[in-house]
């Protein structure tokens, strides 16, 4: 049913229009002839690297200006 279809609608188009489908057959073609290999990846295991890593305790902290700015900032004049 499927490819009956395909023939009616493609019957119905300018030629222009058939290069351009014709065009696009060959790319698809292609890109089924080129696919990439499909890689099966390992399973990851959890904790494997525990306590390999830390977090400081002031993680969340706002970082003070001469972070950002460097050296000492003066809120006082304009920049």
């Amino acid at each position: 049913m499927l490819k009956e279809t395909l023939w009616r609608e493609i019957d119905s188009l300018p030629k222009t229009r058939l290069e351009t489908l014709l065009d696009f057959v060959r790319f698809l073609q292609f890109m089924e002839q080129h696919k990439p290999e499909t890689r099966k990846l390992p399973l990851r295991i959890p904790g494997l690297d525990t306590g390999t890593t830390w977090v400081s305790d002031d993680f969340d902290e706002p970082l003070p200006d001469s972070f950002w700015f460097g050296g000492t900032v003066n809120h006082e004049t304009p920049a």
